[in-house]
C-alpha cells in the first residue's frame, strides 16, 4: 500500500520563523530563502502573491550546502 506523505509547505516568513526556533543564532535570512527559491535552489510554487516553499526540501537543501 502506497501512503503518500504531503509535504509541508510554508510561506517564506514560516520557513524563517521554523529555522529561528530550531537554531536561535541562526545567519538565514528571509531574503536568504527569497533568493534560493528565485534561484530554484529549492522546491516551491507561488500562490497568488505568496511563494510557498517545500520546508522538507529547504531543510535539506542546507543540510547539504
Amino acid at each position: 500500500m502506497n501512503q503518500q506523505v504531503i509535504p509541508k509547505m510554508k510561506t517564506i516568513k514560516q520557513c524563517f520563523e521554523e529555522i529561528k526556533t530550531l537554531d536561535p543564532n541562526t545567519a538565514i535570512t528571509q531574503w536568504f530563502i527569497r533568493c534560493l527559491c528565485k534561484d530554484n535552489k529549492v522546491k516551491h510554487f507561488m500562490t497568488g502573491t505568496k511563494i510557498l516553499v517545500n520546508f522538507d526540501d529547504l531543510i535539506q537543501y542546507l543540510n547539504n550546502a
